[in-house]
């Protein structure tokens, strides 16, 4: 049995994409923690932000997280997801996750970012994009296994 296979990195990453396409070819289960705080809530992301806040929504996101006991699955997170010391610590000791940072540059981060109409992020009123890049990276740097870069073509 493959070991599960988490997908954490910034929004835009591709790790809802990346996440589909690994489960179908891997044969393997799939779980998006977005998806299952939409269902939960029944409301989307970015309506969740600004409802219960920043805080409020890491709460949640954890909540969902700690409650998942999933066998032979890839689990795509949200970008937030490495906010969470017993979100990242569940991932890894509980479901036994092997953990791929999908790196993207800040230059194409900034260019998804600036064409995307919903943003589903969690970022202080007096941060920028930059200042969320430069403080995320260490964060998905010190909780991944791996290091994929993400490009504009996925081709398997």
């Amino acid at each position: 049995m493959l070991r599960n296979i988490c997908l954490i990195g910034l929004p835009t990453a591709g790790k809802t994409r990346i996440g589909r396409l690994l489960f179908q070819h891997l044969n393997m289960g799939y779980i998006d923690t977005n998806d299952l705080m939409r269902q939960k809530y029944n409301r989307e992301i970015p309506e969740m932000i600004t409802q219960f806040g920043n805080k409020g929504f890491l709460d949640m996101e954890t909540e969902i997280i700690q409650s998942l006991n999933h066998q032979n699955v890839v689990l795509a997170t949200g970008g937030s997801v490495i906010h969470r010391e017993k979100s990242m610590d569940h991932i890894k000791n509980v479901l036994k996750a092997d953990v791929y940072h999908l790196f993207l540059s800040k230059k194409v981060f900034l260019e998804r970012m600036n064409k995307s109409k919903e943003k589903e992020i969690i970022i202080n009123k007096d941060q920028s994009l930059t200042d969320l890049y430069n403080e995320r990276m260490k964060l998905y740097d010190d909780h991944s296994d791996f290091i994929i870069k993400a490009c504009d073509k996925i081709n398997l």
